[in-house]
């Protein structure tokens, strides 16, 4: 008979009966680890890369925090709570692995064990895990981090966590989540257990965590911060006695001496910058750029390389456009249908980007969570229950963008366009759209993250003047523009939606009705729909890879036909360039294309080269 220990407020405190568990070495969602329990390293590192050097990167906006529970503040790139590859400077339970779409492998923890039905996980925390103090990582820090996240972090932080009912400590170096009995089932669950950064109970102590910080905090992982300037820039110094530096998710990794992370005002900026050898790698996100702004003979004479790289996992939505649904106009599906009417032509749009991108028909597009032809038989199983809560084109269309006759605008579809909006009781009034009953004018503010991509919506606007709509376009500094987004302060908005392998909580976050309802969260289009957040708890739900992807796909037509969002372009080639600096094992595609900070190292002579010719020019 075992004792369960009773720690924090959130724990379950009645003494039972511990069976033994049985313990893996990793956690695949719906499948089988690609790694072996004896593994010493990842396929795609070099398990003998040398140490040192430095690689400096760019990064858009601003920063002023190094607390990720603080609600407000600007989290510095680095340390990225639901993205383990970003966080430099703290560790979680488990550690992504970058060539499988979904497994995880211990990293505090050596072992994870799930219950039946998933209705609890637990973990076995590593006895030589250590903060950077020397003091060991207990199970008293996991349930510090886990009920702080749950009671005092940001919505994006604590809603996800809401599936945990209680935390149990059963052992010096065990402690068990019991999952909430509605979200019990779920193989999600136990990935995103993973993820969390642990942050350390004794050093919280005596802060404020509920606090933003610009004190460097203590942490567990590779890097602890150095020297920085607020919102500038920060440089992320390597710890030689890292605890975990010879696991088999570490061997071979985080293998240079300083990761420095300048800021810029625009992706514009980093071009030149790159260029000018102030960062190492850039990865670059505008198509007349890619094509003529490296006509330079730092590329021509092999020191500047240009590289495309394949993702695994799907190509997603490269910034399409979404309305703000709080707004009565664009819950008429008429309105936004007849928006989407209104687009520029895809081929004009793909020569004027010089084929860099390609046209996105799904929000999962490059996978196979991406729906094509009419609904399978899964899929309407899921679907058939909606009927009458979503478009009967779901049922009887593959989606498609309304045809176009190539450059320009097309005259079928601007007819088509203007009946709808006649239908919803827009009319023309000395040549401007305005709305028959309140005589509201119909205008767009359109706010964009960038100069460049605020110029990619002026052919869109030039064919809404034919519709009577007039609109602005208004690109403004970085955290200005987050903030008008969280707040509703815009008409139509753009962002990249970049699913991973098991896009569930990013699903949650973007489109539920619940995140909608929540400050902060990444609703940001304020979408509110049933028919959605059903389908959403059919992903969540999913007990074969097979279900999971009739879900994903009967989700990803709900929202097609809809017209919430305007798909455009999508990018399965990501465009990077980078000075040769720099080994790189061979691999082919990874889950995470940044995940070189992570896996590179520095190459002396290669860099002594790349020296040798900045410095005479």
């Amino acid at each position: 008979m075992g004792r369960h220990w009773c720690v924090g407020l959130l724990l379950s405190c009645a003494s039972v009966v511990a069976f033994a568990v049985e313990y893996q070495h990793g956690y695949a969602f719906l499948s089988d680890p690609k790694y072996p329990p004896d593994f010493t390293h990842y396929d795609y590192v070099d398990p003998d890369a040398p140490k040192g050097g430095t690689i400096r990167v760019a990064e858009m906006g601003t920063w002023d925090n190094f607390n990720p529970v603080a609600l407000l503040g600007r989290m510095v790139r680095g340390m990225e709570f639901w993205t383990h590859q970003r966080n430099y400077v703290y560790d979680g339970l488990m550690e992504q692995s970058m060539d499988e779409p979904a497994t995880q492998y211990g990293l505090i923890a050596d072992g994870i064990a799930i219950g039946e039905n998933y209705s609890w996980v637990q973990f076995r925390l590593r006895p030589e895990a250590r903060w950077h103090d020397g003091r060991p990582i207990t199970v008293d820090d996991v349930v510090f981090s886990f009920e702080t996240y749950m009671n005092d972090a940001r919505p994006t932080i604590s809603t996800p966590l809401q599936v945990i009912a209680s935390v149990e400590v059963m052992s010096p170096n065990e402690v068990r989540f019991n999952i909430a009995p509605e979200a019990q089932g779920n193989p999600v669950v136990p990935r995103r257990l993973g993820v969390p950064p642990i942050v350390p109970k004794h050093y919280w102590a005596t802060r404020d965590i509920t606090k933003s910080t610009i004190v460097p905090p203590l942490g567990s992982g590779p890097y602890k911060i150095g020297e920085f300037a607020v919102g500038r820039w920060i440089e992320f110094e390597r710890v030689d006695d890292y605890w975990a530096k010879d696991l088999p998710v570490n061997k071979g990794r985080y293998n240079f001496g300083t990761i420095k992370v300048d800021y810029f005002r625009d992706d514009q900026v980093q071009t030149e910058a790159v260029k000018a050898n102030v960062v190492d790698v850039h990865l670059e996100n505008v198509a007349r750029r890619w094509a003529q702004s490296y006509d330079i003979p730092a590329v021509a004479q092999g020191f500047l390389k240009k590289r495309d790289n394949r993702a695994l996992r799907p190509g997603g939505l490269w910034w399409p456009i979404f309305w703000n649904m709080s707004q009565p106009r664009f819950q008429d599906i008429r309105v936004r249908e007849a928006l989407d009417l209104a687009r520029p032509g895809w081929e004009w749009g793909s020569r004027r980007s010089y084929g860099f991108y390609e046209q996105a028909t799904s929000f999962f597009h490059d996978s196979d969570f991406a729906s094509f032809g009419l609904p399978s038989e899964k899929e309407l199983k899921l679907l058939e229950p909606l009927r009458g809560k979503i478009p009967e084109r779901v049922f009887t269309e593959p989606w498609h963008r309304a045809p176009h006759g190539g450059v320009g605008w097309h005259r079928d579809n601007i007819i088509r366009a203007t009946e709808l909006l006649r239908e919803a009781g827009w009319v023309i009034e000395d040549g401007l759209l305005v709305h028959e009953a309140t005589g509201e004018p119909f205008h767009l503010r359109f706010v964009a993250v960038s100069p460049a991509l605020g110029r990619s919506f002026i052919p869109y606007t030039k064919i809404l003047e034919k519709l009577g709509i007039t609109s602005t376009i208004k690109s403004p500094e970085i955290s200005n523009w987050q903030y008008r987004m969280r707040s509703g302060d815009f008409d139509a908005g753009a962002i990249q939606f970049l699913p991973d392998s098991t896009p569930t909580l990013l699903l949650s976050n973007t489109f539920s009705s619940a995140a909608a309802e929540q400050e902060y969260s990444f609703n940001w289009s304020n979408l509110k729909d049933p028919a959605v957040d059903e389908l959403i708890g059919h992903v969540y739900a999913a007990q074969t890879y097979d279900d999971f992807i009739a879900a994903l796909r009967a989700l990803d037509r709900v929202l097609l036909w809809n017209f919430y969002w305007l798909p455009g372009s999508s990018k399965t080639n990501f465009s990077m360039v980078h000075w040769d600096k720099f080994g790189r094992a061979e691999y082919d595609r990874l889950i995470w294309i940044q995940s070189y900070v992570a896996n590179w190292w520095w190459d002396e002579e290669k860099a002594a080269r790349v020296a040798a010719f900045t410095e005479t020019k």
